[in-house]
């Protein structure tokens, strides 16, 4: 079965004990935790916060974290910058084990440092960059493993404007770095380009056969294709399951490859807003099993 998360920042920046207690009442059973965006004082590093007593908190309410969040910019243009930030990464990934967390997560950056959109971030000096960097953040995972529990580099690839924004970019990455220690945080929207796509079922298949068999977790929110002044454009993000994403055919698809025990992780939602989504999803979830 799978389970359903919520984002923790979501719910503002709060003590730990205080944000365990909020997104319990929500029902859900697992977060992604991004530390710098949901505890006070905005702590960058592991190390600046007490994470046995962060991680109890949020035993306590039963909620697992399957997530560690640490999106950095791999591919930074100003070197120095960017080893900080994988210097910062590398420290999540050491402290995952102490937050029984298995998956450390990140996005794939481009060559502006707000990760905005630039034509160089399409190079293959930009990918070559950014394996680099990965290579890196998976010998480090790969010694965790070796020494305490297995710990996953999760990439989530994102369309238009990061290094791997696409199917087969996702591919080539997992064939280039090939170790259990690399998976795919798989947002089905943020793979979807600014037009939308001609087809959910060709688009499904794709991801699928790119890199299914990797998918560690899923980011769940929708969207809406509309007719703008220039076209057909993306809307902003929609709770899941009220937009044009074809839920059941991705669950389908999920189930079809024996992926059905890993976390989905509600976005961009108002905390009132979780209990209904997070029904919704279990209903889609439910309803895929008789397709």
């Amino acid at each position: 079965m799978i389970t359903i998360g919520a984002r923790a920042h979501d719910f503002g920046r709060l003590p730990a004990e205080i944000l365990a207690n909020r997104i319990a009442e929500t029902g859900v059973q697992c977060i992604q935790l991004a530390i710098s965006k949901a505890l006070p004082d905005a702590p960058r590093y592991p190390a600046d916060i007490d994470v046995h007593a962060v991680t109890k908190a949020f035993e306590q309410h039963q909620i697992g974290i399957a997530v560690l969040g640490c999106y950095i910019n791999p591919v930074h243009p100003d070197p120095e910058t960017r080893e900080q930030e994988l210097t910062r990464f590398e420290q999540h990934i050491q402290a995952a084990p102490e937050f029984h967390c298995t998956i450390v997560g990140t996005e794939t950056g481009s060559r502006n440092p707000d990760c905005s959109f630039h034509p160089d971030t399409a190079t293959e000096a930009t990918y070559e960059l950014f394996c680099e960097s990965v290579h890196r953040l998976v010998r480090r995972a790969e010694q965790i493993a070796a020494h305490s529990q297995p710990v996953i580099i999760g990439i989530e690839p994102v369309a238009d404007t990061h290094t791997i924004s696409s199917p087969r970019l996702m591919q080539r990455l997992l064939k280039d770095i090939d170790s259990p220690s690399l998976g795919v945080i798989f947002d089905p929207v943020n793979l979807i380009g600014k037009t939308g796509v001609v087809s959910q079922d060709s688009f499904l298949d794709d991801c699928f056969a790119s890199f299914g068999a990797h998918i560690v977790a899923i980011h769940a929110k929708d969207y809406r294709i509309t007719e703008g002044s220039c076209g057909p454009i993306k809307s902003k993000s929609l709770p899941a399951g009220t937009g044009d994403l074809d839920w059941l055919g991705l669950f389908r698809r999920l189930r079809s490859i024996g992926k059905t025990d890993i976390p989905v992780l509600l976005e961009d939602l108002q905390p009132k807003e979780i209990p209904a989504t997070k029904s919704r999803i279990l209903d889609l979830w439910n309803q895929s099993a008789l397709h």
